[in-house]
């Protein structure tokens, strides 16, 4: 009792006085100093190779006398791409072999015994050591690698935000499932692009765009359209019936951050002076800039595409036997359809405790989605956002084309359009009567073909021009499926002609044989007539041999009835012989008038 009770009334008779002093625990000195010196004995404890023998040889070397070779392995293997254990290997081979023998042409080392070279867990030990401030692991990744994925995260995408729209993300990426052509779903068509638009403050998906077209201006801005656009209109073109307080988002942002990528050309360029959007790009290969919308990318195929049929990894181990495209049976349309619902219900049910601005918190409400931050920020913080006309939008944003006007339609893209006021102007028939075409400026959606739009310059605005109803079967296939049609339709047709080309020309050769001898007999009947002789019968000619058709069809027809009527039992009727002959009423059409 004399210990504690000295240290309780000698340390201010608290109870904090009762702690050990843990600060003179362990061994004196410095880390430093403690280290292990040059030619002291291994530390730790005795292998297992020992518990058969006492021989102090085998219990193994002490890495304070092997340190120089060890980390001399370490900088000559540890690299980029090397397990420890190989370089481990690699290092006693080479630092710590019992010698070379010499094979032929070739020095071999002679690998060492197990207690002449230090074990793996030394060499790990080694390592540790010398990867306390992270040198090591630096020296083996790049530059890019080390931002995005081992730094330290201070910050948030959020910072210096006012509120929605204050700045979107976008970004593509080739979605993990192989789909099926809407023409003939035997059709393998490939893996399909996805663009994504977020909106940083509330974490909104306030547009998509998912197609063929390749990480392109062209498709980031049929995604941009979509994100400042009215989505009723465009959920009910896949069959999908949504209120306007459902998906609320037809706003343009303060600014636009992309990947380095589409928002780099000239087209882009023109954005602040034509919607007030001013475009900002990230570093290349970082994409923690922009974590928002790769985040959307990660749970589309965690949460949907990756249970699909035709997906890259769904049921992995089965679908590697024959591939996964096998499985492929979904279409563009029905793949935008349930991304459509993927992306509304994330907006009204992903709750994120992040999200919630301090003043929204204020006011005592607490639902974190993404949809209730969006309303009250545009609400409180925003004000009036940046909103645009629709043709303001779908003049700068719309893809461009030119489109012929011609006798069977407004042709654009291997399809035929009409309007009331083109029909009403005689458009298509002044086409025909002159003979030549007129070509117009129009605006496309490839992923809606059912519609066109022209500029209507009395008005002021742009009119939606509709295919024609003999093109029906083209309303839901997108320009690439048309496109991919005709190309799959012309191989076949390549095909065809190859099969029956030995054919073909068997037949040729025969008509020309046909000819060559029917030249020859009417070069032999008409030797030594004139040429008034042969034209002077050809009514004549022409009469009689169109009695012997005549003649023939009648026989052949006659022959045939008797062929079809079955036989009958013959009557028990005696005939009366006149002793004349019965006419042939066929007699009479053998006299011709000459």
């Amino acid at each position: 009792m004399r210990r504690p009770l000295y240290r309780y009334l000698a340390h201010g008779s608290t109870k904090a006085a009762l702690i050990p002093f843990y600060d003179l625990c362990g061994p004196q000195g410095t880390r430093s100093e403690r280290k292990q010196k040059e030619g002291t004995a291994k530390r730790g404890r005795r292998p297992d190779r020992l518990l058969s023998t006492d021989d102090a040889i085998l219990i193994g070397v002490s890495v304070a006398d092997v340190r120089e070779r060890i980390i001399a392995g370490i900088t000559c293997f540890y690299k980029s791409g090397t397990s420890r254990m190989k370089a481990w290997r690699d290092t006693k081979t080479k630092y710590f072999n019992a010698g070379y023998v010499q094979q032929g042409s070739i020095t071999v080392p002679i690998e060492p015994a197990p207690h002449q070279a230090p074990s793996y867990r030394q060499f790990n030990c080694v390592i540790d050591e010398l990867d306390l401030d992270l040198a090591i692991t630096k020296r083996n990744v790049d530059t890019s690698t080390w931002n995005l994925r081992m730094r330290g995260v201070m910050g948030t995408s959020r910072q210096h935000i006012f509120g929605p729209c204050a700045r979107f993300e976008i970004d593509a990426t080739l979605m993990d499932i192989y789909l099926v052509s809407v023409f003939n779903r035997a059709w393998i068509i490939g893996r399909p692009v996805l663009y994504v638009v977020v909106d940083v403050f509330s974490g909104m998906v306030v547009g998509f765009y998912l197609g063929l077209e390749g990480p392109s201006w062209e498709g980031a801005r049929l995604a941009l359209f979509n994100a400042f656009t009215d989505k009723v209109a465009f959920c009910r073109d896949f069959g999908v019936e949504i209120t306007q307080e459902m998906w609320p988002c037809h706003h343009l942002p303060r600014y636009l951050l992309g990947d380095n990528g589409e928002l780099c050309g000239l087209a882009a360029d023109d954005l602040p002076g034509t919607l007030g959007i001013w475009p900002q790009n990230a570093a290349v290969q970082r994409g923690d800039w922009k974590p928002n919308v790769e985040q959307q990318f990660r749970l589309t195929n965690l949460e949907q595409v990756h249970f699909l049929p035709g997906a890259i990894n769904a049921r992995e181990r089965e679908v590697k036997k024959r591939g996964y495209a096998m499985d492929a049976c979904l279409t563009l349309p029905e793949l935008t359809s349930m991304l459509i619902r993927r992306f509304i219900r994330f907006n009204d049910s992903n709750y994120n405790e992040g999200r919630l601005p301090e003043a929204m918190l204020g006011e005592n409400l607490t639902d974190a989605t993404p949809l209730s931050v969006w309303n009250w920020g545009l609400s409180n913080m925003t004000g009036n956002a940046n909103m645009r006309s629709r043709h303001e939008v779908w003049t700068n944003l719309l893809p461009k084309a030119t489109a012929s006007i011609r006798a069977t339609g407004l042709y654009f893209e291997r399809r035929h359009y009409t309007n009331a006021r083109l029909e009403r102007e005689e458009r298509f028939a002044r086409a025909r009567v002159k003979g030549r075409y007129d070509y117009v400026e129009i605006r496309h959606l490839p992923y809606a073909p059912a519609k066109i739009w022209i500029r209507n310059e009395e008005a002021g605005e742009w009119e939606a021009c509709h295919l024609v109803d003999r093109e029906v079967q083209y309303q839901i296939a997108r320009t690439e499926e048309v496109w991919d049609r005709i190309k799959l339709l012309k191989a076949a047709s390549e095909r065809k002609a190859d099969d029956v080309r030995p054919r073909n020309a068997q037949f040729s050769a025969e008509c020309e044989a046909i000819v060559a001898n029917a030249q020859e007999e009417a070069s032999a009947a008409r030797k030594g007539m004139t040429k008034s002789a042969v034209l002077s019968g050809i009514k004549a000619n022409r009469a009689f041999e169109k009695s012997g058709q005549r003649i023939d069809r009648a026989r052949e027809e006659i022959s045939s009835r008797q062929a079809r009527e079955a036989p009958r039992k013959p009557a028990n009727v005696i005939p009366i012989a006149n002793g004349r002959r019965t006419a042939d009423p066929l007699d009479d059409i053998w006299s011709v008038e000459s």
